[in-house]
């Protein structure tokens, strides 16, 4: 592995002193064989139809074929396709990290630090998305903070997953079958069905069944979802797509904790803790949504008027290191989030000016509902009605002094409003409610140091601001600079802490986009340097009360810094190789937080632990100092290297090979710094052999992922009574099967 990242690393070096003198070559060197090369690939994350290559700002888009050929059927597929993105499912809810920006994300107090969008609508929650992986055009993956078109909650990127439209005037459709070891099975399929002249409906859908990776049975993929749009053009200037899709998942979810209850037997606990029985575990999620989505021609410009509310059910129980449930103790009603949003835009795109203004307005209610077990020493129940309304507006234009050279400026004001409205209770029968209170069910309220329960309003106001410049050093080649700047919520945890302020980050990019020879050599590279402020980490840990709790608090200041290559090269209309490297830099530059608990946390920590005079009421009170060390999931190399060849059969029809590899150095799993949650470098082999019958009818294809069967690590929870103990999030073992493809 080493000898791997010091040459990724060689390589990476040489691409950037490589990068300028090439370009005086670029358009000077003929080449055989004019149709090798790239398809250009048109994309809309800067809500503007333009090519990939022409936007300038870091982006790896992921098209149908490429997610196809994959195997992507959710967003933790994607760590293994785009460099500097580290994924894990969290429980029922998804934790993305890019360039160090993430979020442990597990509650509804918090917010992804990477936007995720589907068919252009924010995910308030990050299971919207969750089963939305099929019969997609393309996932746009944006790395660094997008505050001037997203906005909040975008400090590290978005995510973009754009489905198929409805075709008009086209009959067609596709059925696709695959099996897997772990006695797996997946199917899904779309039909688009002409209505008159100028309408169309599109149905689609997915199911997906899989038993557990883990020997407990658990880590399983058990869903299904369905999408149904509808698209008319009643006129040559106006276009209405209207969409529903639904989802539900039944998943059972826990880290490997094969040897925690055997622990739980040999170290000295408090009384009552009781081994983890996982045959408990289970999901019941259901997701719904509406959209709409406008485009009016007004001459001038384009209006565009996207509205869409949404919906998520979350009645589960996990166990990352802990027994965690997202039901009402007392009523058993599911966690339940509500939001509303609606765009509007207008804009419009020429050779001379690019610009776009809008507002955006957004909602969210949620009934939050978590519990936490472990035994006698720690039964707590969570109970809040949470709220969140957000304005903002925002414009952005590019302006071409001259054809070669752009100017690029934005601007986003938001202004949101948080309220928390929650309460903690001991059940009857755990150490803190020993005799029958006056709560549910016996239950005793647990009240802050101020004698209160969790109560608050809290907002924010913020602008944001994009500046940059594009030159178009060759007709294939582009150099371009940016600063940016982003901001994440804040708002306070259902827990006798502090709230947590927002996350705001400030932006360098350095990045050149070239084509050379013909196209057959598509050579990106990129610099870039990110600066936190009041940057939020979120782990479980004890409060002033002694409950164990979701805490969310700021770590000061931190920096990521790095550089990207990404080199494709097509030297036959049959082959295609990649080699897409990321090197990060990241650090803690200011980053201290106070524990909670009676003991000293040294045992708990890499990190510096000192004793505050004064402590707290039943527990002790410490101060834990991890500046200096690498931010966490944030490895300081990661990178995938691919090849496809196409073989040519004489009647017609294709073999394609591709064989591919992705790695990542060493990395911490969660803030916490655990010495056990330091997780090893990994380097996995895929390939897969897939036959396409002439005219692409049918499609037969044999996988084959994770070759060297290693296990790879990806998030971690600290067990809260065993000191150093884990239980760890593990990336899938090796898999393999076929799949099913026709068309018609």
């Amino acid at each position: 592995m080493k000898h791997q990242i010091r040459g990724a690393g060689l390589w990476a070096g040489a691409a950037l002193c490589a990068l300028m003198p090439t370009q005086l070559l670029a358009q000077e060197q003929p080449a055989d064989g004019a149709d090798a090369g790239p398809a250009e690939i048109i994309v809309t994350a800067q809500f503007r139809r333009e090519s990939a290559q022409k936007a300038a700002l870091s982006i790896d888009v992921l098209s149908s074929e490429k997610l196809q050929t994959a195997g992507v059927a959710q967003a933790t597929d994607l760590a293994r396709l785009s460099p500097g993105v580290q994924i894990t499912q969290g429980g029922s809810a998804l934790q993305i990290y890019i360039r160090g920006a993430g979020d442990f994300a597990t509650t509804g107090y918090s917010n992804a630090a990477v936007a995720q969008a589907y068919d252009g609508v924010f995910a308030a929650r990050s299971q919207y998305v969750a089963g939305t992986f099929f019969d997609l055009e393309r996932v746009e993956v944006l790395k660094g903070p997008q505050g001037t078109l997203y906005g909040r909650n975008a400090t590290g990127g978005a995510i973009n997953i754009i489905p198929v439209e409805p075709r008009i005037g086209t009959f067609e459709g596709y059925a696709s079958a695959g099996f897997q070891n772990y006695n797996g099975f997946n199917s899904e399929g779309a039909i688009n069905i002409p209505i008159g002249a100028n309408s169309a409906l599109r149905a689609s859908f997915q199911g997906v069944s899989r038993n557990g990776y883990i020997t407990d049975g658990t880590d399983d993929d058990k869903h299904h979802s369905f999408r149904l749009q509808f698209k008319t053009e009643p006129s040559a200037d106006v276009t209405l797509r209207l969409g529903f899709n639904y989802q539900h998942l039944d998943n059972r979810w826990t880290s490997i904790n094969d040897s925690l209850n055997s622990l739980i037997s040999k170290v000295t606990a408090p009384p009552g803790i009781y081994p983890l029985n996982t045959a408990d575990v289970y999901q019941n999620i259901t997701i719904w949504g509406v959209n709409a989505h406008l485009d009016w021609k007004l001459g001038p410009a384009t209006l565009t008027v996207i509205p869409a509310y949404q919906r998520v059910e979350m009645d589960s129980l996990v166990m990352p290191a802990l027994y965690f449930n997202t039901v009402n103790e007392f009523t058993g009603a599911p966690s339940t989030s509500d939001a509303k949003t609606l765009e509007i835009r207008l804009g419009n795109a020429d050779n001379k000016l690019k610009w776009v203004l809008g507002g955006y307005y957004f909602r969210e209610d949620q009934d939050s509902y978590n519990s936490v077990r472990l035994g006698l020493a720690s039964d707590t129940a969570f109970v809040a009605d949470l709220s969140t309304e957000a304005y903002a507006a925002f414009g952005e234009l590019t302006y071409s002094l001259t054809d070669a050279l752009r100017l690029t400026g934005g601007l986003r004001y938001t202004d949101e409003k948080k309220t928390v409205d929650g309460h903690r209770y001991a059940l009857f029968g755990s150490s803190a409610c020993l005799v029958r209170g006056t709560g549910p069910q016996g239950s005793c309220e647990l009240l802050t140091s101020n004698g209160t329960n969790v109560k608050g309003t809290y907002g924010a106001n913020k602008l944001n601001f994009k500046a940059g410049v594009e030159f178009d050093a060759a007709p294939d080649s582009m150099l371009y600079a940016s600063v940016a700047t982003g901001f994440k919520s804040g708002g306070q945890s259902n827990a006798d802490i502090d709230p947590y302020k927002p996350e705001e980050v400030t932006a360098y990019t350095l990045g050149a986009k070239n084509r050379f020879f013909d196209r057959k050599v598509q050579l990106n590279a990129e610099l870039f340097y990110m600066d936190y402020r009041d940057r939020q980490e979120n782990f479980t840990s004890l409060d002033r009360g002694g409950a164990q709790v979701s805490s969310l608090f700021n770590a000061g200041k931190a920096v990521a810094k790095g550089a990207s290559v990404d080199l494709t090269l097509f030297p036959t209309r049959n082959d295609q190789f990649r080699v897409a490297v990321e090197y990060v830099d990241s650090e803690y530059k200011e980053f201290t937080y106070r524990n909670f608990r009676p003991g000293n946390p040294t045992a708990r920590t890499s990190c510096g632990v000192s004793a505050v005079p004064g402590g707290t009421a039943q527990t002790g009170f410490w101060t834990i100092d991890c500046t200096g060390f690498q931010l966490p999931r944030t490895p300081t190399w990661s990178g995938t290297v691919s090849y496809t060849h196409t073989f040519d059969l004489a009647n017609g029809a294709v073999i394609d090979f591709s064989p591919d590899m992705s790695f990542a150095s060493s990395r911490w799993l969660s803030a916490e710094i655990v010495e056990n949650a330091l997780a090893d470098a990994y380097v996995l082999f895929n390939a897969s052999l897939t036959y396409r019958a002439p005219d692409n009818a049918y499609s037969v294809q044999l996988f084959v992922r994770n070759i060297g069967n290693e296990a790879v690590y990806t998030g971690t929870q600290q067990y809260p009574f065993i000191n150093n103990y884990n239980g760890q999030d593990i990336a899938p073992p090796r898999t393999y099967g076929a799949r099913f493809r026709v068309k018609f």
